[in-house]
């Protein structure tokens, strides 16, 4: 039976002498493997696919399902663009190749993530519309926390450890598997938070003063999910 699935490559790297070996970003399936044959040889079809095969670019995936297919192996039977790239450009394809790192190390295969999914086009699109890298680091924020509510790791921002109110003029510290804590006001570690700031991020209010803020944040919750190799992401925004 032939299937059809819209995909978003998320990581490629050669395979065999002329074929591509894919890792897909899918609504139904997750993060699926995926081998292109011939895709790097040197005929017109071949450089013509090489121009699509490229991330931020819809794609449109079909192949045949069978009794014996791996659940998260594809052998495509066709492969075209849908619609057009997202325009990333500078930082904002940083941005974008950070965002399908995520994805990468945190999507299993034969998730069905169909919000993730239209919230990963939704953050392709806002950060083709801007240039300003606060507003950038303000969708990446944003993206994150969707992903890990849509993977189970979702966190209350509006609570502390205790189960009381967050409260704005209160400074906070952030314990994986904990949560948030009362800080002394005094002592100002690294990786505090003001309550004031970890309630606009609750209720998706864009806050310069808070950015650096969020950012400190998101990495202490995000760490423990993606272990201790380093984002190749975040060399590239050094």
């Amino acid at each position: 039976m032939l299937k059809t699935q819209p995909a978003f490559i998320l990581h490629s790297r050669p395979y065999r002498e002329t074929s591509l070996l894919l890792t897909l970003f899918t609504p139904e399936m997750g993060k699926v493997s995926a081998s292109l044959r011939g895709a790097r040889s040197a005929s017109k079809s071949a450089r013509q696919k090489q121009a699509w095969l490229q991330p931020f670019q819809p794609l449109l995936v079909e192949w045949r399902e069978t009794p014996t297919q791996q659940l998260d192996w594809l052998t495509p039977k066709n492969m075209e663009p849908q619609g057009l790239a997202y325009g990333l450009k500078a930082d904002a394809a940083i941005c974008g190749l950070y965002l399908n790192e995520l994805l990468y190390r945190l999507i299993q295969p034969t998730e069905g993530l169909q919000d993730l999914f239209n919230h990963y086009q939704q953050a392709l699109q806002a950060l083709a519309q801007t240039d300003q890298r606060e507003l950038m680091a303000w969708h990446l924020r944003q993206f994150e926390l969707v992903l890990l509510a849509e993977l189970g790791y979702g966190i209350d921002l509006t609570l502390d450890a205790q189960g009381q109110p967050i409260e704005p003029a209160i400074l906070y510290g952030y314990q994986p598997q904990t949560g948030f804590y009362q800080l002394n006001p005094t002592a100002q570690p690294r990786g505090s938070i003001t309550g004031g700031c970890l309630l606009k991020l609750a209720e998706q209010e864009f806050c310069l003063a808070c950015l650096a803020s969020w950012k400190q944040l998101m990495r202490r919750i995000l760490q423990p999910h993606l272990g201790m190799k380093p984002l190749a992401t975040r060399a590239l925004f050094n």
